[in-house]
């Protein structure tokens, strides 16, 4: 996959990682790009060209799923010439990026995900999120602390995500000290 398709798929993706929910923005994708490239550097064997559509579409399973026999995204993907095996496969990844990743390439992307929600820039995420759910600081606290403890499925991510996870395992304890302090 040349950058001129790359490109195109970018300008298709970023009307859908528009941040309708208010925290995301196509920087997210990016750097989940750049996160997967970044764990896959140095294995080999990885369909490159699958883990950035993967990486990109992370997040709009929603906004790309099948409807009826062919969706908006396949015969996108399709008219650049991408093929049908691999769209099957991207589809059967976003499906299963979460919980059950099954193949290399869903492994890097779903760790490159979890890495986003790791570290200072999780810290925002979750507080904000929590917010919007109207969420104490204690139960903000601990979600933090959960997030911090996502299991990861590269060593590659492990090692990226262990000052992460330092970092918010330290903010959710402290967190939930102060709240509990006076009370």
């Amino acid at each position: 996959m040349d950058e001129a398709t790359r490109r195109r798929i970018e300008e298709f993706v970023r009307p859908l990682d528009a941040g309708l929910d208010g925290l995301t923005d196509f920087g997210d994708a990016r750097r989940v790009v750049a996160a997967s490239g970044q764990i896959a550097r140095d294995l080999p064997d990885i369909d490159r060209d699958l883990l950035y559509l993967l990486a990109i579409f992370s997040g709009q399973e929603r906004w790309v799923s099948r409807m009826g026999n062919r969706s908006r995204t396949e015969m996108f993907l399709a008219s650049l010439g991408v093929p049908e095996r691999r769209v099957a496969a991207l589809f059967r990844g976003l499906a299963r990026l979460a919980s059950r990743s099954a193949t290399p390439e869903e492994e890097i992307v779903h760790d490159a995900v979890k890495l986003e929600e790791m570290g200072a820039r999780g810290i925002v995420r979750h507080v904000l999120e929590g917010r919007r759910e109207g969420l104490g600081l204690s139960e903000m606290a601990a979600r933090i602390g959960e997030a911090a403890r996502a299991p990861l499925k590269t060593r590659a991510g492990e090692s990226l995500a262990s000052e992460r996870r330092r970092l918010m395992l330290d903010f959710a304890r402290r967190l939930a000290d102060e709240e509990n302090q006076f009370m």
